[in-house]
């Protein structure tokens, strides 16, 4: 055989090869694309179909609704046409006047006993109705008995009628109606008509779902099917309502919702369950009623999910299957009869698209989002390149989406949202970091805690919106004096750390007092200056701790020491701090609850009117005798109620406590007496202060001229407008004011105008200095003579030795007390006192 017929040969036997392997898989790859195309075209029909019943909803909705308004026409007309006593009408009258108003039927019901029955119908069937198990159908009933209106929401309601949805008859479950119920007082029965079945099947035919599928069943002759399955009841067991003694399944348990479910497979259930449960397309080739078809569910979402089936002709797809094996068997032939060439070129058209597509995807597979292909084709590799675009740019889209998300995310976990900076975690690992660098070089890391003095006072005062800017002010002060290696972190509320790594003690005294000296400076918020001070404790890494939670605890011991040294100031940890720390721990544990188990004992101490020697008034004092550590001074615990806000309860309870001691003093015969009782900053913040201390008087039954609250000089200064304001509401209470240790702080004539202020208490720091020559005794006679010139009293404290009452006597002091007198003394010591006085004073009379 000669060589040129040999390769003639073997070239076609090739040529016939690659072209039987290419029509092959040509068939199953062509096969694959054509259902993966009509499940998708099946998705959007299905999408479809769900817009045009949604929409159809509506139009029944409408249509509906104008049912119902006739229902209330036919109801009123009723009304005008039938007696307004039930026992008058007769169920002839109203099988005809039914027909009249052309309705199906007209039902009076009437409430009895617990129930509402249908009392006289044209309908039997509805006669002896009961409703009482009708759920919200029954609660629209005796609304309307009630109120002659109802506001159920479902149906539609109207003045004085309501219409239920339509549904299946309860008295006859072989029919669907639609019911208006019809209540405006005038009659002793609820008139309800109703439309049956013909009527109200015809506007669903129109507009209902299955007009909508006899449409593109008619248009589209390769669906076979189309099926509204509801999830949760198809292949499941029925679910049945009774009313009246017969079972029916109603209209929302119904497991197929509309079209017709001819083409039945064993899987359809399981298939079903899965695209409800996944929310995707399902598709699957199946042999049913003799004929192999495509059958595809499709999850709609809507108030009542739902899956349609869509069962559509496979002979459609293998006709197409059918028609290319043989356009490509001719074209095959062809090929291997003429041209080799062309047979490459063939070849090179169908497979270079090919390949062009898979090699984006792999782009795409390796993390190349937004990679398009760029083919301009009208079959289904154009389809197809279209559909791997679309799902590129989709990849492309979701992974910038979730990159920003993951940035967010990664911010708000290690940042602090509001002031930007870095919160303690983040703080943590930044320690973590700093500490291997510092433990090789061998220095040593400061850690600062920062607390904001007065800051809560700001907040309650001018609103949190002021304190939220100030703590981003403060935030953004402390990032611009840090350097690049130190950190700063807000720990929470008006709590701050820095880190600051190398620095030796000398270099954390000096950023301190950049710090305190930087936030010291106000804030101008809205035209109003907002001022605080920082309270910085500190520790050093290794002397204070080896751990970031050590230092950061002792820090904050330290921070406690700063505040109690006059805040705005900075103290270095110690280790007797720690002890201290852990007493102030126990008292405020403790302090939480010695109101509940009444560890708090109030004792008084007498004010006495120097011209007559008599007791004018007390002054209510505080004593915590606590059940282990005995009796604890007011001075250790009193600064801690306050830091804590516990003084707001404890003032309350010393302010009612007093007032009703003065009453049972008063019941039992003694002489009228002053009672004072002093208020803290916390206080006088107060919102309901005014109206708490009104109630008291008003509980106790004091007068108010006997009660006598004392502030200091301190918090008159905190916000001047707020604290006249608030003394004046007091003052019209009837009661007094007094200022307490006056001379000690910022004693200023300009505020003695200001505030409405009745009595000067004089410090015992200038009453203990009382000598023949002495600076004090001048500061002592400028004040009384300056409260004399003001119309105010004085009362001087701690008065100890007759020198001191003597020179408080001759400049006209008006009140005095002090040792001299009596200390503070309990409730029976008291009365005591005032026995022997009364004793002492019968003595004098006999004599």
């Amino acid at each position: 055989m000669p060589l040129r017929k040999k390769l003639a040969i073997t070239f076609m036997l090739v040529v016939t090869l690659i072209m039987g392997l290419y029509n092959f898989l040509n068939y199953y790859f062509s096969r694959d694309l054509l259902i993966k195309d009509q499940e998708k075209q099946m998705d959007l029909l299905a999408k479809q179909i769900g817009i045009s019943i949604e929409q159809s909803q509506f139009g029944a909705q409408y249509v509906e609704d104008l049912i119902g308004n006739k229902l209330r026409v036919a109801a009123i007309a009723a009304r005008n046409a039938l007696n307004p006593d039930i026992a008058n009408v007769t169920n002839e009258e109203l099988a005809r006047l039914s027909e009249e108003l052309g309705i199906s039927h007209i039902t009076l019901m009437q409430e009895v006993g617990d129930d509402i029955v249908g009392v006289k119908s044209s309908d039997p069937k509805e006669i002896n109705m009961s409703t009482k198990d009708w759920d919200y159908w029954f609660v629209a009933f005796k609304q309307l008995l009630t109120d002659k209106n109802t506001n159920v929401s479902q149906g539609l309601k109207l003045p004085n009628f309501w219409s239920g949805p339509v549904n299946i008859s309860y008295t006859d479950p072989d029919h669907v109606d639609k019911w208006g119920y019809y209540f405006d007082g005038t009659t002793n029965y609820i008139i309800n008509p109703y439309i049956r079945d013909t009527q109200i099947l015809k506007f669903q035919q129109i507009l209902g779902p299955q007009s909508i599928l006899e449409k593109i069943l008619n248009n589209n002759k390769s669906v076979l099917e189309i099926t509204g399955f509801n999830p949760k009841t198809f292949g499941e067991p029925p679910v049945y309502s009774e009313a009246n003694g017969q079972k029916y399944i109603d209209l929302v348990n119904r497991d197929i919702q509309f079209g017709q479910y001819e083409y039945k497979e064993p899987d359809d259930v399981s298939n079903v369950k899965k695209s409800f449960q996944s929310g995707k397309i399902l598709s699957v080739v199946a042999e049913s009623n003799g004929k192999k078809v495509l059958k595809s569910f499709i999850p709609i979402s809507s108030a009542n999910p739902y899956i349609i089936g869509i069962v559509t002709d496979y002979q459609m797809i293998q006709d197409i299957l059918n028609e290319q094996f043989l356009n490509n068997t001719v074209i095959s032939i062809i090929v291997l009869l003429f041209v080799l060439g062309i047979s490459f070129l063939l070849a090179n058209y169908i497979a270079r698209p090919v390949n062009h597509i898979l090699y984006k995807v792999n782009e795409i597979a390796e993390g190349n989002f937004g990679a398009k292909i760029s083919i301009n084709r009208s079959d289904e590799l154009g389809l197809l390149s279209k559909r791997v675009n679309t799902m590129s740019m989709n990849l492309d889209a979701y992974t910038r989406e979730l990159k920003d998300k993951n940035e967010e995310i990664e911010f708000r976990a290690n940042y602090d949202f509001l002031t930007g900076l870095p919160n303690i975690r983040l703080f943590n690992e930044r320690f973590q970091g700093t500490l291997e660098s510092v433990k090789k070089d061998g220095t040593s890391i400061a850690v600062l805690f920062l607390d904001l003095d007065r800051f809560k006072w700001i907040n309650d005062t001018f609103g949190h919106s002021s304190g939220d800017y100030l703590l981003k002010e403060v935030a953004r002060r402390i990032a611009d004096l840090s350097a690049e290696d130190e950190v700063g972190s807000r720990i929470g509320g008006d709590e701050f750390v820095l880190l600051l790594p190398g620095y030796t003690r000398e270099m954390t005294e000096q950023k301190a007092e950049q710090i305190l000296q930087l936030l010291s400076q106000p804030v101008l918020y809205e035209g109003q200056e907002l001022s605080v001070t920082p309270s910085i404790g500190i520790s050093m890494f290794p002397a204070d701790g080896g751990d970031i939670d050590s230092l950061i605890k002792n820090a904050d011991i330290a921070m406690y020491r700063a505040k109690e040294q006059g805040r705005n100031n900075y103290q270095f940890y110690a280790l007797e701090m720690k002890n201290k720390f852990l007493r102030r721990a126990v008292l405020e544990k403790g302090m939480r609850k010695a109101l509940e188990r009444n560890e708090f004992r109030l004792h008084y101490q007498p004010q006495i009117d120097l011209q007559t020697g008599h007791i004018v008034g007390v002054e209510a004092l505080i004593r915590w005798i606590h059940p282990e550590e005995g009796m604890i001074s007011p001075i250790e615990f009193i600064p801690l109620a306050e830091e804590t806000g516990l003084i707001a309860p404890i003032g309350e309870w010393i302010l009612e406590t007093a007032c009703s001691q003065i009453m049972q003093w008063q019941g039992k015969g003694f002489p009228l007496m002053r009672v004072s009782v002093n208020l803290s900053a916390r206080q006088i913040q107060q919102q309901n202060l005014v109206g708490y201390v009104g109630t008291v008087l008003e509980r106790t039954g004091l007068d108010p001229k006997l009660l006598e609250l004392e502030i200091t000089e301190s918090i008159a200064m905190y916000n001047e407008d707020y604290v006249i304001n608030k003394l004046n509401s007091l003052k019209r209470l009837g009661l007094q004011i007094a200022i307490d240790d006056f001379g000690t702080g910022y004693s200023s004539l300009n505020y003695l105008n200001k505030f409405p202020i009745d009595t000067l208490k004089i410090d015992k720091s200038f009453i203990n200095q009382i000598t023949d020559a002495s600076d004090h005794n001048e500061i002592i006679t400028t004040i009384i003579a300056m409260a004399r010139n003001l119309k105010l009293k004085v009362i001087a404290e701690g008065v100890e030795t007759v020198e001191q009452l003597h020179y408080l006597q001759n400049q006209k002091c008006n009140e005095a007390q002090g040792y001299f007198f009596s200390k503070p003394l309990s409730v029976e010591d008291f009365e005591l006192l005032f026995r022997q006085i009364a004793s002492a004073a019968a003595g004098k009379v006999e004599s």
